[in-house]
């Protein structure tokens, strides 16, 4: 079995995981003795992670594709799914032998191959219809993954190119201890902005969702460290936030949450949530977790979905609410963020869903997002009237962003928020 090919100045841009798709449509109709094997590679230790061991796992698995009807596809997210049918499952557990010894010193690899703890692999019979609508969610959620980590790269690369043109240098290993060090003793209070999430309702009138409190990064830069680019590193820069949503916990733990109007909004690391510092944030709100908003991104999340789980459980038993971040109208078209079970979802506005959509596309984001809950979905980034349309359209009444803020200037000024 060969699986479906691009071919090169076709104009075809499809990855593993379409191709994947693809094949599974091509052998929906003949699933008798056929399953799949996903092999979870990206959740190792970054250290066994590397190209060259990568290489050899999947190269392991050639022997099985040139002598039976077997195929493998390689992740973007770097984790290996081997198709196949009618092949002796001794044969397939030896190839994963090899390749968990390979990685033996990783705790990934500790359980034995398929018993209920095993986490370095996952098998689906193809002929079974609940492992068929479990491996279809897989697929679903690779490509999510897939679509992230392409945008990351994205913007790594644009990032790169802007801090080319930015002044300063470039954010090191080196510089950033002392760039840590200052920013753990400097005052950065007056550099904490706010920025509401509104709901509005028909025919004028909005309600205050919660407030979102934020640092000025660009500030932040001019005063811990004007000649050097903080974001000439996106990874470096990461470490650096991961202070900064401390010194925020001690900023808003200062607040008065049985006055509190409204709830707030933290942005936060998943390792901030489990952080010792958040437990003391914690002691301070007392019996006012509800006022509570906790943001993560959804980058974070993919790169560490067990402990995503286990401080969401803990937040939400609290009575915290947590909010993913970092979704887009495209991430729609192959995940239902209600699989994460968080009480808020923000969908990133761009000018560039502005134009007409197919009904059929329509449709269909309207319905993720009704079953995601209507009352869970907030468009952020929203900077102009076209945006909120947009997302009204979609049956979207929460939104954030600065034309949102103009909005809420007026509505304070005429008493109808």
């Amino acid at each position: 079995m060969t699986k479906p090919t691009v071919i090169p100045g076709q104009g075809s841009q499809e990855g593993e995981e379409d191709l994947l798709l693809k094949h599974m449509h091509q052998v929906a109709e003949s699933r008798g003795g056929r399953y799949a094997v996903h092999l979870h590679l990206s959740k190792l230790k970054a250290s066994n992670r590397t190209p060259h061991f990568l290489r050899i796992a999947a190269r392991s698995f050639e022997n099985l594709e040139s002598s039976h009807d077997a195929a493998l596809f390689r992740m973007t997210n770097q984790d290996l799914v081997l198709s196949c049918r009618d092949v002796p499952i001794d044969e397939i557990d030896e190839v994963l032998f090899k390749v968990r010894t390979l990685f033996s010193d990783d705790p990934m690899t500790a359980a034995q191959e398929g018993s209920l703890d095993d986490r370095f692999t996952t098998w689906y019979d193809l002929a079974q219809e609940e492992d068929l609508a479990n491996f279809k969610k897989a697929i679903a959620n690779l490509q999510v993954q897939a679509e992230h980590i392409k945008d990351e790269r994205e913007r790594a690369k644009k990032a790169v190119e802007a801090a080319r043109g930015m002044a300063g240098k470039p954010l090191t290993p080196k510089n950033l201890v002392g760039i840590n060090q200052i920013l753990q003793s400097t005052r950065i209070s007056d550099l904490v902005r706010q920025q509401a999430a509104v709901r509005i309702l028909p025919p004028d009138h909005g309600e205050i969702l919660f407030r979102e409190y934020f640092v000025s990064m660009a500030d932040l830069q001019k005063r811990v460290a004007p000649n050097v680019n903080l974001f000439s590193s996106n990874w470096l820069f990461q470490y650096l936030t991961e202070t900064v949503d401390k010194r925020m916990l001690v900023i808003v733990g200062r607040l008065d949450f049985s006055r509190a109007k409204g709830p707030i909004s933290l942005n936060l690391n998943i390792s901030t949530v489990l952080s010792q510092e958040f437990q003391n944030f914690h002691h301070v709100v007392g019996e006012y977790t509800d006022k509570v908003v906790v943001e993560i991104q959804l980058n974070d999340i993919f790169a560490d979905v067990a402990n995503f789980h286990y401080a969401r459980e803990i937040l939400q038993s609290c009575g915290y609410r947590v909010l993913i971040d970092g979704l887009t109208p495209l991430s729609l078209q192959f995940f239902d963020p209600g699989v994460l079970m968080a009480d808020y979802v923000k969908i990133t506005w761009g000018p560039e869903y502005a134009g007409d959509v197919p009904p059929k596309r329509l449709a269909e984001m309207h319905e993720t997002i009704t079953s995601a809950g209507k009352d869970a979905v907030v468009l952020t980034r929203v900077d102009s009237e076209t945006a909120i349309k947009w997302g009204l359209k979609l049956g979207i009444q929460r939104f954030q962003g600065y034309f949102v803020d103009k909005l809420v200037e007026r509505m304070v000024e005429k008493g109808i928020v």
